[in-house]
């Protein structure tokens, strides 16, 4: 498994390759200080997952993210910052970013954030989505905003309500496949469906409605 850095403090790199060889000593990490140097080093080696720094000399590490996804759709990327703005992280997640880690971060949640990310779901600070961490959330930002118990109301079927609570909880495909007690395939139909409803294409746009919205959501019931 191939990671690379993108980041212009050699300290930051330093450190966050050190901590990535700890917890899966497998991977190899490799490392660039600007934009440039990380997309040549894309371009040349297989990568499963770019962790990149949201201010970097010469090129915005956002104008970055979105020639990287231009460039390979499918490679995971994460930002990774000093900045913690809860504007900056959905516009990241708007341009297919899969997760945002705050540098200041514990290492425990560094280490759950990166497990995250590499087992497919997406990580979002509490400054984005509330006290907890996205993988944790039931969605309460507002206390004022009602929980959405009627489907309808948002233009869902009950199995589409309850996969969306699933999803949003950072829950992985084959997850909440378990959780239904269908295949994956299903899943796979259904988000196509939700994906249309909202205006959306990914997970991660769908993710960005949701918390903009303000909805509010309690614990799955049909499958739990």
């Amino acid at each position: 498994m191939n990671v690379l850095l993108i980041d212009d403090h050699f300290c930051a790199r330093e450190g966050v390759a050190c901590l990535l060889k700890q917890i899966i000593p497998e991977l190899q990490v490799f490392e660039a200080e600007s934009f440039d140097e990380g997309l040549a080093l894309a371009k040349q080696t297989p990568l499963n997952l770019v962790m990149l720094d949201v201010q970097l000399p010469g090129k915005d590490g956002l104008v970055g993210l979105a020639e990287l996804k231009e460039a390979f759709p499918d490679l995971c990327v994460v930002m990774f910052s000093g900045l913690d703005d809860r504007e900056l992280v959905f516009q990241a997640l708007r341009l297919g970013a899969m997760g945002f880690i705050v540098k200041t971060v514990s290492r425990q949640t560094f280490v759950e954030a990166l497990r995250d990310v590499l087992a497919g779901k997406v990580y979002l600070p509490a400054s984005a989505v509330g006290p907890q961490r996205a993988g944790d959330l039931q969605i309460a930002t507002v206390a004022e905003i009602p929980k959405v118990s009627d489907p309808a109301s948002l233009g869902l079927t009950p199995r589409e309500f309850e996969l969306l609570t699933w999803l949003v909880k950072g829950i992985g495909n084959k997850q909440i496949a378990r959780h239904l007690g269908v295949g994956e395939q299903n899943v796979r139909n259904h988000l196509r469906v939700i994906y249309q409803k909202f205006g959306v294409t990914k997970r991660t746009e769908l993710l960005v409605k949701v918390f903009e919205r303000g909805i509010v959501f309690g614990k799955p019931g049909v499958g739990n």
